[in-house]
């Protein structure tokens, strides 16, 4: 919520909310302002009103009159206890430029910059962390499939179940059930060993991330 809160005071918002995309629903993980309380853990169809809007095509949106465009959810509004005047939406979009959540902000006043330069800069901060909250929510039901499968086969280890998970799944699950089972791999090796892979991994992931432009 700290981010929210930063993004309400500088552009002077009633509220500020950040939702994950998770499948066809947008799921709202922080928030802060009015009716914040009833907003955090609200779940909604990704097809549905401004912020769904801009999950399904990628584009920031201002709206000084949210009761005249047909894409308000008045309702959800309502259930949330504010029904707000204006309303900015911009997405959250990972390393391959996949909307993977939105950045709400209702009713803003005079901040400290431009409000949509500030809201896209929030979104860039709330990247990292969306996508690693989706990537847990899909894990676990993963690992609780590997450990049934670990059990039938009287394994001892997750390592051989997630190998053999993986390779029944689609694209996006089975390189997570993939990840998996190299870091179960990892925790029983021996300390030394553990060290050599965590500095090679290291160095890859250096190589692999892009290059800053200044």
């Amino acid at each position: 919520n700290d981010l929210c809160s930063m993004t309400r005071l500088a552009v002077g918002a009633g509220s500020v909310s950040i939702a994950r995309l998770d499948g066809a629903e947008l799921v709202y993980e922080a928030a802060e302002g009015t009716g914040a309380n009833n907003v955090i853990g609200l779940r909604l169809p990704s097809d549905r009103g401004i912020a769904g809007y801009v999950a399904h095509t990628g584009m920031s949106l201002v709206v000084d009159e949210v009761h005249s465009d047909q894409r308000f959810a008045r309702d959800v509004a309502e259930r949330v206890g504010y029904v707000p005047d204006s309303l900015m939406a911009v997405p959250v979009v990972d390393a391959d430029d996949g909307v993977v959540g939105v950045v709400s902000i209702l009713d803003r006043t005079v901040g400290i910059g431009d409000p949509l330069a500030i809201a896209s800069a929030a979104a860039r901060v709330a990247a990292p962390a969306l996508a690693m909250f989706g990537a847990v929510v899909r894990l676990g039901p993963l690992l609780m499939r590997s450990v049934a499968d670990a059990v039938d086969q009287d394994e001892t280890t997750l390592v051989s179940a997630l190998r053999r998970l993986a390779d029944d799944l689609p694209a996006d699950d089975a390189e997570m059930a993939s990840f998996a089972s190299l870091l179960a791999a990892l925790r029983v090796m021996p300390p030394a060993a553990r060290g050599a892979v965590a500095r090679i991994l290291g160095d890859s992931i250096a190589l692999a991330a892009p290059r800053r432009r200044w």
